[in-house]
């Protein structure tokens, strides 16, 4: 009899360790598939800048204090920060678009600058050439997922890199799934109403708790009244200024 017991036990441990198995390989192989970005898009070679010879021997002749970042003039500190990448790097076209940065950081009124997708790849990728480091690495992937986001026409990869993106800054919360289903079905195809009145307030709510703004709360108590009143949501007037 105890030698049944012991036989019994010992098939019911191994058939759970077998199952548990085959659960946590499943769940390994879904949660460790990444994100493939195509090698060409980390192609560096065809980074260019112009830039005179004229200009290039001005910046080579200026003579650069040793304490140059303390320079109060944001315009010439740039320069002397343009001199000193162009001594330590050579006249590369890396060198030019990172100088270029701060030169336009320096005309604006704060440090925040503009940039088109293109130009933020090119200003990373600029950055990787001279830093080659792990942080620049990830910033320049982190632009090119972005790039491969919008031009992609599959709404499983489009949906798989946003909510990376969203969970990297948010955090894995509901709300994120939420704005990445709201956000892959205006990319590919749009709500339609009558029909998806309830998902698209839910899709208003939850980019208000990632992105709290008065403007986006003032546009879901719009659709909620407009759902309330039974108003077609496509009559909803967002510039009445109410």
């Amino acid at each position: 009899m105890r030698r049944s017991i012991t036989l019994f036990i010992s098939v019911f441990y191994l058939t759970c360790l077998f199952s548990m198995s085959i659960f946590v390989g499943c769940s390994d192989t879904e949660d460790t598939d990444s994100i493939v970005i195509p090698s060409e898009l980390y192609d560096t070679s065809q980074l260019t800048y112009d830039l005179s010879d004229a200009e290039i021997q001005e910046l080579m002749a200026l003579d650069v204090p040793t304490n140059w970042e303390q320079t109060k003039d944001r315009e010439l500190r740039a320069k002397y920060y343009h001199a000193n990448l162009l001594k330590q790097f050579g006249n590369i076209p890396a060198v030019h678009i990172v100088a270029e940065h701060e030169r336009r950081k320096a005309k604006t009124s704060g440090d925040y600058v503009s940039y088109t997708l293109d130009e933020m790849i090119n200003f990373d990728k600029a950055q990787y050439v001279l830093w080659p480091t792990k942080h620049n690495r990830d910033k320049l992937e982190r632009s090119l997922k972005i790039k491969l986001r919008r031009e992609t026409d599959d709404p499983e990869l489009f949906a798989k890199i946003y909510r990376e993106e969203l969970i990297e800054q948010h955090g894995d919360i509901p709300e994120v799934e939420i704005v990445v289903e709201g956000e892959t079905k205006l990319w590919f195809g749009g709500f339609r109403f009558p029909g998806d009145e309830d998902e698209y307030i839910a899709f208003l709510e939850a980019k208000y708790v990632l992105w709290p703004e008065d403007l986006k709360l003032r546009r879901i108590e719009k659709y909620r009244k407009a759902q309330a009143d039974g108003t077609p949501f496509h009559l909803v007037d967002l510039n009445d200024g109410n």
